[in-house]
């Protein structure tokens, strides 16, 4: 999500954005499993090219479908709590880092590429029950995003179905590129 001239859109328009691609919780819910199962085949195709950095990346397939389940993961935990009525501390509200228009991935957030495709099916498996959950709106119960501000669960949800397609389609054009050297 970034202009042509490499600035990042605000808020508001990444928001706008997110609301339109996925409309409804059950909206959102279909087009999550479809990207799960996406990523899924994206990942035993990226087998043979599973330690390559892709041309155009900084990272190997392993890396970046490391980097979506983590991801994933955390955003799923996270949603499961907006959720509930337990209390939530925010954290400090220190917002992300851009650098020539595009997010960088937070310092816990950074892969090790060091996993099979195998370890990350299952972990892409298990993330399914976190991430297709139904939560409505709910801007009474939010937590802090470092690029995107006070997020309800149904946002961070959103969220995670855009990264999770950025990334599928990032590895699908890395394998593409890998295959034509």
């Amino acid at each position: 999500m970034t202009h042509a001239d490499n600035v990042p859109p605000s808020e508001q328009e990444q928001m706008a954005a997110l609301r339109a691609a996925y409309p409804t919780p059950d909206d959102l819910i279909t087009r999550m499993h479809r990207e799960l199962d996406a990523m899924d085949a994206v990942i035993r195709a990226a087998s043979p090219h599973w330690q390559a950095v892709q041309p155009g990346r900084e990272w190997t397939p392993a890396q970046e479908v490391e980097h979506t389940i983590v991801i994933n993961e955390g955003t799923g935990k996270l949603a499961r709590l907006l959720l509930s009525d337990k209390d939530i501390r925010q954290p400090p509200e220190v917002p992300g880092e851009y650098q020539g228009g595009r997010r960088q991935a937070p310092a816990s957030t950074i892969p090790a590429g060091d996993q099979t495709p195998e370890a990350l099916l299952a972990r892409n498996a298990a993330t399914r029950d976190l991430l297709t959950v139904h939560a409505p709106a709910n801007p009474g119960r939010t937590y802090y995003h470092p690029f995107m501000g006070q997020l309800d669960a149904l946002d961070w949800l959103r969220m995670a179905a855009y990264q999770t397609r950025h990334h599928r389609l990032a590895v699908e054009r890395g394998l593409k590129a890998l295959a034509e050297q």
